[in-house]
């Protein structure tokens, strides 16, 4: 009998779930298995020294673990999506795993924060690359109880890649979604997932690239520090949840030693419990626990600006470190400037239709909304100290898209909430956040006027860690259900939940697999807002299936934070075919932001009629 088949019937137990990875490790038969990738030569790109020999290294010890390992690597034919979708396919088919690894090596970049991994024919082919985001979400459904993803990818910008129309394929099978069986999904990248200004041009990642993130994990199961081990079923393993500051650190004093500058740290999110591992312990004695770190990494400073404003859903992993140290950290990295950013961003207290915009950081130039509504331009702005002012209409409707146009051509879609100013601040790379804050001759005045201050602290502090990737919940599930309700208390301030913060809640549940969460926050914000907003309603499964342009919702027409669009076909999302085309043209931003191409393709189809 399959294992889904099995659990079908209800006899599943948390108890069960945990053993499972142990039990595969004890029997005869081969429970666990490994895709394990290597593409060293991508389209035209340069060659990547070390891929090979990285590969073979992760396959060899990989099957010493006793894993049914497969490997995909160029030397002697290309690696091609479908090849890797087939073998991944079989293993899910099987019903039997325990585990399943899938490791990469080669090319890769960052799309909407979603890392994508360049294969044999890609750039050139658009679907010869691996969405990692998107094969993330249907792992989830693959009925194995620990799929883990480790990446070693040479990441590099977009542009220098030519990479812009690259969406990759998913690597998973779309089975539906199982809330019965659902896999902890761990993930090991050698880059944080996070603001696109760290990304590095083509020429420097290259250079800088000798697999220096596959030697320090394989290192973490030879002289693992004595903290991390953990005897399991009469084994000595290091299990997937003690890595993460190990491969910091060791990710840093290698490329010391080699005289690399690294612009991101490793990022391991890790979902799984104490029981659940990769490998056991190769050599007899632990190494000595380090002494306390003391340079702060984005980790650190996240993790304490949110626990300041009382949302500190990141675990407690790293040591504590003095705050004046990760103040300063805060400084050199960029985070206190774009917090600083929001939380100076200028406020219009209330327009007469108690609907609008301000827009800071970019002259406004053009706005168009959908016919039921009328939009008005009051000022422009300069791009610096005056603000754009945009007053909207609603004219008996409730919700809706407005396209706001920058001077350079560039443009953002937003959602026009009835009864709400939407406070837009624009960056270098694009929209860094929207907060939606009541107009002063609106209902929700006087209760937002109440805790004024302490919701555009959490709106700065929650945006600003989004933007660096690390605005989720970790831990195992019984860790992040508790941390999910201490998120539900923070955002219920208002009478109803704040929309900005609804929304960044919604994808942090989302990412922590906890869907009846994001189920609750798309009830409460249709219950107060009477819309959805399209990224809540998308990640609770309200849109899949069927297209997306109805007359009252959900708003607006695509998704608000561009990762939301790494999430459309994973979750059966078909978009306007207009909407479709204007992807092509998204900036790296942390919400929707499009390049001129883009806004003339959206300002066509509003003006038309075609777009609601």
């Amino acid at each position: 009998m399959k294992r889904r088949d099995f659990l079908a019937m209800g006899v599943t137990t948390a108890g069960m779930l945990a053993a499972w990875p142990v039990l595969a490790q004890t029997g005869g038969h081969k429970r666990r298995a490994a895709v394990v990738i290597g593409v060293k030569k991508a389209g035209k790109l340069p060659v990547l020294k070390g891929v090979t020999s990285g590969t073979r290294s992760v396959a060899n010890w990989l099957e010493a673990e006793g894993f049914e390992v497969r490997c995909l690597v160029d030397d002697s034919k290309p690696v091609r999506a479908s090849e890797i979708f087939d073998v991944i396919e079989e293993f899910v088919g099987r019903g039997t795993l325990d585990q399943l690894v899938i490791y990469f090596s080669g090319h890769g970049f960052l799309s909407g924060y979603s890392e994508h991994w360049l294969l044999s024919k890609a750039p050139d082919n658009p679907n010869e690359a691996v969405s990692l985001r998107e094969s993330v979400e249907l792992a989830r459904e693959s009925a194995i109880p620990n799929v883990v993803f480790i990446s070693d990818a040479c990441r590099s910008t977009p542009d220098s890649l030519g990479t812009g129309r690259v969406r990759g394929s998913l690597i998973f099978p779309n089975r539906g979604v199982a809330r019965d069986v659902r896999a902890d999904v761990d993930q090991f990248l050698a880059a944080l997932p996070g603001d696109p200004a760290f990304e590095v041009a083509l020429q420097e990642s290259v250079a800088a690239y000798e697999g220096i993130y596959t030697a320090s994990f394989l290192g973490a199961f030879e002289r693992p520090d004595d903290t991390m081990v953990r005897i399991v079923n009469g084994m000595r393993v290091v299990p997937n949840n003690m890595l993460k500051s190990y491969l910091e650190r060791e990710v840093r004093k290698r490329a010391e030693a080699k005289s690399i500058k690294l612009r991101q740290i490793p990022d391991a999110y890790v979902t799984s419990g104490e029981t659940t591992f990769i490998g056991r312990v190769t050599l007899p004695a632990p190494q000595p626990s380090p002494v306390t770190r003391d340079v702060p990494t984005i980790v650190d400073v996240a993790g304490l600006a949110l626990g300041r404003v009382g949302a500190g859903v990141l675990a407690a992993a790293l040591p504590q470190l003095p705050e004046g140290t990760i103040a300063h950290a805060a400084a050199e990295i960029g985070f206190t400037t774009a917090q600083d950013a929001i939380l100076g961003a200028p406020e219009t207290r209330q327009f007469e239709t108690q609907t609008g915009f301000v827009v800071s950081g970019a002259r406004v130039t053009q706005a168009i909304c959908n016919p039921k509504m009328r939009v008005q331009i009051l000022t422009q702005g300069d791009g610096h100290a005056v603000a754009a002012l945009v007053r909207v209409e609603p004219a008996g409707v409730v919700a809706g898209s407005v396209a706001l146009g920058f001077s350079d051509g560039s443009g953002a879609v937003v959602a026009v909430l009835e009864g709400y100013i939407g406070n837009v601040v624009v960056g270098a790379g694009g929209v860094s956040n929207v907060s939606y804050i009541p107009s002063r001759n609106n209902w929700r005045w006087a209760d937002y006027e109440q805790h004024r201050a302490r919701i555009n602290e959490l709106h700065a502090a929650i945006a600003t860690t989004a933007r660096f990737g690390l605005f989720r919940i970790e831990g195992e599930r019984r860790s992040r259900t508790a941390r999910a309700r201490q998120l539900g208390d923070t955002i219920r301030i208002l009478k109803g939940i704040d929309p900005t913060l609804g929304l960044y809640a919604a994808y942090a549940y989302s990412d922590a697999d906890l869907i009846d969460q994001v189920e609750s926050v798309l009830g409460f914000m249709r219950d107060d807002l009477r819309t959805d907003l399209f990224d809540v309603a998308m990640l609770a499964g309200a849109l899949s299936g069927s297209r997306r342009n109805d007359a009252y919702g959900p708003v607006p027409f695509c998704p608000l934070l561009s990762q939301g669009w790494n999430l459309l076909r994973a979750r059966g999302v078909r978009m306007p075919p207009e909407v479709d085309a204007a992807r092509d043209y998204l900036r790296p931003a942390l919400w929707t932001t499009f390049d001129p191409g883009g806004m003339q393709i959206l300002n066509r189809a509003l003006l038309e009629g075609r777009l609601r």
